[in-house]
């Protein structure tokens, strides 16, 4: 019985190398893409008695290539980190602010091109602000992106896309969420 674990400590330290070395020659490297982006934010509705209805967006993303390999259409799988701001509409209302990140998923229409559409899909975390007001609050996000790439060398692109979002904001005590529905018009580059 002294034996047995030493014994399996030698047979798992082997089955690690080995599935190591077979990964090594088998599996491809996926590539990955950064992505750095501005944005105008426009909330169409929102449930907050607070208004601050304009504002700007900053997004930096990590993504990795998950389709596309052999003559398809390429998908990627993101993470996006960002910070909202948005400005009071009138001097009785609060600047807002939120900083979100989650996980995106990306398509693109088409391949070889110099532009080429693409759409996706995300679900995000928020922390939402209001300025002048004690703590946060932490809500989910929805949101739909549709866009173009313009590939400028062969790593580098410029993009320009429409997002649409919906978030929800819980509140204790209360049955209902606050709901924020938005728009945002967003370029950038991707590395």
């Amino acid at each position: 019985m002294k034996h047995i674990k030493p014994i399996f400590g030698i047979l798992f330290i082997l089955l690690i190398d080995i599935s190591l070395v077979a990964q090594d020659t088998i599996m491809e490297k996926s590539p990955k893409q950064y992505t750095f982006a501005a944005a105008y934010r426009r909330n169409i509705s929102s449930d907050f008695v607070n208004e601050a209805d304009n504002g700007f967006n900053l997004t930096a993303e990590i993504a990795w290539k998950v389709s596309g390999f052999h003559k398809k259409s390429a998908a990627y799988f993101g993470v996006p980190l960002g910070y909202n701001y948005s400005l009071a509409n009138s001097e009785s209302d609060q600047n807002t602010s939120s900083l979100f990140y989650g996980w995106i998923v990306r398509h693109e229409i088409g391949r070889n091109k110099k532009v080429i559409p693409f759409f996706g899909y995300g679900l995000l975390l928020n922390q939402f602000r209001i300025e002048n007001t004690e703590g946060s609050v932490f809500g989910h996000q929805t949101r739909f992106e549709f866009g173009l790439n313009k590939h400028l060398k062969k790593k580098i692109c410029l993009f320009a896309k429409l997002e649409y979002s919906f978030a929800r904001f819980p509140s204790l005590g209360n049955s209902s969420s606050n709901k924020v529905h938005f728009i945002e018009v967003k370029t950038g580059v991707r590395i």
